[in-house]
């Protein structure tokens, strides 16, 4: 019974947001109630026109060497992988881990050579990502603060917070992609150079996400003979693992294990669109993949000059594409903190309890 009221949900909101599978782009920034009524919404948007006014975009004045010129050798944090997986779900000797990154500091002109030119490789020994999400644009990345707004002032209005919680600036290129996780944030996500590809799934279909609780470990490098890096999978501690879900509202119950999704998007994406696309009346029981259509994931691109509103709790995997001319993606993002009041994040957890009594009996039956 429990699936069956399950899947009305989830096809009730298809429906009642058709196409659910496609954004909807707007062509000028909404006025502070249009943003409110979109918040209220909870669907994301790309909003077009945004940026017009940064000066990081003015006559693509965000180049590499100005990004190098402006930055010198200030130390950044970097994010070091062996292939641009950080935080997200691995399996080491048949047991799955959280695995968090190797972060080292490095001066910034060096990071950015070594970044452009692993762009090229088709499997760099290592993959750097800058990704620090402390609001770095206001710390390391001072210097490049003045290119970009501190707030944006139309969101700022609607949400009554006169400057986000964080604003944060991610360089990476085409090696980096992110596993499929959620924030409590009201996110603006605005693309500087190249493209990021978001593969989205609402927070209702976090039955479709498939959470698992793993244990939380840490990417280690070590080098071996003739100067090769290699890196190490080492289990954190219990006593230091945090659950990052538990700002949401949720938690795990279990010491030392966090609870996050185990699907990857960007795999399902890549299968053909016929095994994809099933009319949602259609999907049959025992189809693999029936709980991840049911929740109507979709794939969208940002590209430089674009920004995207990314609501509160929607799941999210991101990828991304470097400018062609540049070699690098670059992008910032605006983290308002979302309202808890009401009963949005009540409903979602009690879905998310709902949806795992669901996989209890289905794990049963099957």
């Amino acid at each position: 019974m429990s699936s069956k009221a399950l899947r009305a949900l989830l096809e009730s909101y298809a429906s009642l947001n058709y196409p659910p599978t496609e954004i909807e782009y707007l062509a000028h920034p909404p006025t502070p109630l249009e943003f409110h009524q979109i918040v209220a919404r909870n669907r994301p948007v790309i909003i077009q026109n945004a940026m017009t006014d940064w000066p990081a975009l003015n006559d693509r004045k965000w180049t590499v060497d100005y990004l190098k010129s402006k930055m010198g050798d200030t130390e950044v944090m970097v994010a070091e992988t062996p292939s641009g997986n950080a935080d997200s779900i691995v399996d080491h000797d048949g047991v799955n881990y959280f695995v968090k990154p190797h972060t080292t500091s490095h001066p910034f002109t060096s990071f950015l050579t070594t970044l452009v030119s692993s762009t090229a490789l088709p499997s760099p020994s290592k993959v750097l990502y800058a990704q620090s999400q402390d609001s770095n644009l206001s710390s390391e990345y001072t210097p490049l603060s003045h290119d970009i707004p501190s707030t944006i002032p139309w969101a700022s209005i609607s949400l009554s917070q006169p400057i986000p919680d964080a604003t944060n600036i991610w360089i990476g290129n085409q090696h980096s992609v992110s596993s499929l996780h959620k924030d409590p944030y009201q996110n603006l996500y605005g693309v500087v150079l190249g493209t990021k590809v978001f593969y989205l799934v609402s927070p209702l279909g976090v039955i479709g996400v498939d959470e698992i609780k793993v244990r939380s470990a840490t990417y280690v490098k070590r080098t071996e003979e003739e100067g090769k890096e290699e890196f190490d999978i080492v289990p954190d501690p219990i006593e230091t693992t945090t659950t990052p879900a538990d700002e949401a509202g949720e938690t795990d119950g279990e010491e030392g294990m966090i609870t996050w999704p185990s699907v990857d998007l960007v795999g399902y994406f890549s299968m053909p669109e016929k095994m994809r696309n099933t009319p949602l009346e259609e999907i049959k029981e025992e189809d693999f993949w029936k709980w991840i259509k049911l929740s109507t994931p979709m794939k969208v691109e940002v590209k430089a000059g674009e920004m995207l509103y990314l609501p509160a709790l929607w799941y999210h995997q991101v990828a991304q594409k470097v400018d062609e001319k540049e070699g690098v993606c670059v992008a910032v993002n605006y983290w308002y903190d979302m309202d808890f009041s009401g009963p949005f994040v009540s409903m979602v957890n009690y879905v998310r309890d709902m949806a795992a009594v669901v996989i209890e009996e289905e794990s049963r039956y099957y």
